[in-house]
């Protein structure tokens, strides 16, 4: 009896430590066959990598400390599934640790920035913030330039405010030979079906100061989302004005979505380009970790006298696997 006693303590004990931690492994893998055509090149049929979502492989962990604290880590490497080659960094998607309690949450390491989860959020009704929505992929002219990640750095996640949430981050400055900190802060309002939020994001290895604003609403029968941004540059960069809107419609298994996009940069008083995109795309979902998807994506961009400078179209139909 007591042996059993013992085994049955030894069996409860190790479920317990179980349940205080775990590590899991993802990943997701997408690829598409289509056709690319852009100014000044030979128009490509070809099989591209990562249309709806990058590619990837994970590896995600926490650990119950006790009193509310918990330890994460997070671990996420980028590849083409159409080569097998790896993307630089090796842990190019995230490789932080973090600490969260009470008090909100504490990460370390390379991430997202959280001015880039704002602008995700102008998108998320945008044809699936994908390779077919126009505002980050030729449009916005910041989209190009700001940096959606960046290495040694601080977040600081607030704890739970009812419907408000937010954070702030800072990049160390690593370089001893220029000057390449970032400094991010994100506000933001969230209450059933409405989301609105603020980011802003100052590099001053570019110096470049970026402010968004962006808000999303689900209507059930469909979803929207807008949002508008701000990039004071210097002399040579100049300052860019842009303004996105999306639209989302689920239809059971199937989605719909539309997007456009427009932005306008000015260098020293005077408008130095133009450019407009729209995208559209539609999901089928055949299981939970597999979906089907097509888009198409058209974006032109003019300089100042109204030439056009850029001129790209995008089809595409793959298959989206999640595991």
């Amino acid at each position: 009896m007591k042996r059993t006693l013992i085994a049955l303590a030894a069996v409860a004990a190790c479920g317990a430590a179980m349940a205080q931690s775990s590590v899991a492994v993802y990943g997701r893998v997408d690829l598409s066959l289509g056709h690319l055509k852009e100014q000044g090149k030979a128009s490509q049929s070809r099989m591209f990598d990562g249309n709806l979502t990058s590619t990837r492989l994970g590896f995600r962990g926490t650990e119950d400390l006790g009193g509310g604290l918990k330890a994460s880590f997070k671990m996420e490497h980028r590849f083409d599934a159409d080569t097998g080659a790896s993307e630089d960094p090796m842990w190019k998607g995230e490789s932080t640790l973090s600490l969260s309690g009470g008090f909100g949450e504490l990460k370390l390491g390379r991430s997202s920035t959280i001015y880039d989860e704002v602008r995700g959020l102008s998108a998320s009704s945008s044809v699936f913030d994908s390779a077919f929505t126009p505002s980050s992929n030729g449009v916005f002219g910041s989209g190009g330039d700001y940096s959606n990640r960046f290495n040694n750095k601080i977040t600081y996640v607030l704890p739970s405010m009812g419907n408000l949430y937010g954070g702030v981050e800072y990049a160390l400055d690593e370089d001893p030979d220029a000057k390449a900190d970032m400094i991010g802060a994100k506000l933001g309002y969230k209450s059933g079906p409405l989301n609105l939020a603020m980011g802003l994001q100052q590099e001053k290895g570019k110096e470049n100061d970026y402010l968004m604003v962006a808000a999303a609403y689900d209507f059930g029968v469909a979803s929207v989302s807008g949002g508008y941004n701000v990039r004071n540059g210097n002399a040579a960069s100049g300052d860019d004005n842009e303004f996105t809107v999306g639209v989302n419609v689920p239809l059971g298994a199937l989605q719909l979505s539309a997007g456009f996009a427009s932005g306008k940069t000015e260098k020293a008083g005077a408008t130095s380009s133009k450019a407009s995109g729209f995208g559209l795309g539609a999901t089928y979902t055949l299981s939970k970790r597999t979906k089907l998807y097509g888009g198409v994506r058209s974006h032109q961009v003019k300089d100042g006298s109204g030439t056009k400078t850029a001129d790209a179209r995008l089809f595409a139909v793959g298959v989206r696997h999640d595991f």
